[in-house]
């Protein structure tokens, strides 16, 4: 697997889904208390890293990488 973009696919695909995978891990404790922790607080912290692991690192890796191939542009 030489080929730099087809490494950064998986990449930003392996984090979609492990950004999704801890969605629905915090949203299970923030709604149902699984795992021995019933705190609404720690469900609704662990949703917002899967939230920022899906949507907002992807697309700062994908800014970094563009721009570093660009020159600066």
């Amino acid at each position: 697997m030489s080929d730099p973009a087809k490494t950064r696919w998986i990449l930003l695909n392996a984090m979609r889904i492990g950004g999704l995978i801890v969605m629905a891990v915090g949203l299970l404790i923030w709604r149902k208390g699984i795992g021995g922790f019933q705190d609404e607080m720690i469900g609704k912290a662990v949703f917002l890293i899967g939230l920022i692991e899906t949507l907002i690192i992807p697309a700062l890796l994908r800014r970094a990488w563009r721009s570093k191939n660009t020159g600066g542009r």
